[in-house]
């Protein structure tokens, strides 16, 4: 009787640890599966975003092309003062595109006539933006980045005094040596002695750009960091400008005078042009979820008092630098693609928090 009881208590904790073995075997084979899945929504998820970046992609690049067309008919009717300069709408502001895009993505354009085409900067102007960052009274700093900066594009090895050539540069970790020409990426910039300290903090590629023919920029098109940049600018100029041009054009320099103090205007004006680019970067920019799915509840709702005034949440996020898949282009004509210069997956977008400033705030 005792072994028989013996035996039956044996089979029983076999039996036990069968179960907990099968029970083992069932959750980890659950997980494996959820793990499965979850891997497969995610590629969905990245297919899907890669193909409506590409079709908004294609639609920006469409759009280039039709905005070098004529206008259509009615266009003349408008009234001069009122009419607006379509090209003016590649100033980085979220487009509704002729041909329709996901509401997955945003798209944005910027004419390369909003940054600071470093690549034509002369000595003086040079000088000026160092002045702008480092300050007039530290001259032997000066001196010696102005030395740093024409050392690095002439086209000989000789060191200016304060300056660096190719003996300094190969002493560096990983060693280089200098372009001993124009600069061909922003980014170059940074390679020069000292440059790397003055700039210290600021999104280069929202400031300087290296296409087109102009050094001056177009306050129409301008982004923040590159207004923020030239020599007498402030915060509250810049505000303003950014606002107002959302208003309307503007369309000459007395459009402008009204912003600022007079001594300002001087300084400022020599660095401002109301001409394009044929130079542009486009930016796609994918939404969250709980974004679109806050667009749709504000289209339900588009008449209440809620949807048009940003939340304070809305309004700090605007403050932050965001990514987005940049290609910088160059159309050609009418009837071929713009030729692709340069491509950016995870490329900066300069400041936009002036979109949520309401235009009453300002002036």
């Amino acid at each position: 009787m005792k072994k028989s009881t013996t035996q039956r208590g044996a089979i029983l904790i076999i039996v036990l640890w069968f179960i907990v073995i099968i029970i083992v075997m069932v959750a980890a084979l659950a997980g494996e599966i959820r793990l499965s899945a979850k891997i497969v929504l995610h590629n969905k998820i990245i297919l899907d975003t890669w193909g409506d970046t590409l079709q908004a992609l294609n639609a920006a690049q469409m759009e280039l092309l039709i905005n070098r067309m004529p206008d259509p008919p009615g266009e003349e009717d408008v009234p001069l003062e009122e009419r607006k300069n379509k090209k003016y709408r590649f100033n980085g502001q979220k487009l509704e595109l002729t041909y329709p895009v996901p509401k997955t993505v945003t798209v944005r354009i910027y004419d390369h006539a909003s940054k600071i085409n470093i690549g034509r900067l002369s000595k003086q102007r040079m000088r000026q933006l160092l002045e702008k960052r480092v300050g007039k009274e530290d001259l032997e700093t000066l001196d010696a980045l102005e030395d740093a900066w024409e050392d690095w594009i002439d086209r000989d090895e000789l060191k200016r005094a304060n300056g660096a050539e190719k003996d300094y540069y190969e002493t560096l970790s990983p060693p280089y040596e200098p372009r001993n020409s124009r600069l061909e990426t922003v980014e170059e910039l940074l390679l020069i002695k000292g440059f790397d300290e003055v700039f210290k903090g600021i999104e280069i590629d929202t400031v300087f750009t290296v296409y087109g023919n102009s050094t001056k920029l177009n306050p129409n098109l301008a982004t923040r960091e590159a207004l923020m940049m030239i020599p007498g600018m402030n915060e509250e100029i810049v505000t303003k400008i950014l606002t107002e041009r959302r208003k309307k054009d503007l369309k000459n320099f007395n459009d402008l005078k009204e912003m600022m103090e007079p001594e300002d205007f001087a300084e400022i004006r020599s660095w401002l042009n109301f001409s394009t680019s044929n130079f542009y970067t486009i930016a796609i920019q994918v939404k969250n979820l709980e974004d679109i799915q806050n667009e749709d509840i504000q289209n339900e709702d588009f008449d209440t008092e809620e949807s048009e005034t940003p939340d304070e949440e809305t309004s700090s996020k605007s403050h932050e630098y965001q990514r987005a898949y940049m290609i910088t282009v160059q159309p050609k004509g009418y009837n071929k693609l713009p030729k692709i210069l340069r491509v950016e997956p995870y490329g900066m977008l300069p400041d936009t928090r002036h979109e949520n400033i309401p235009i009453e705030e300002v002036f």
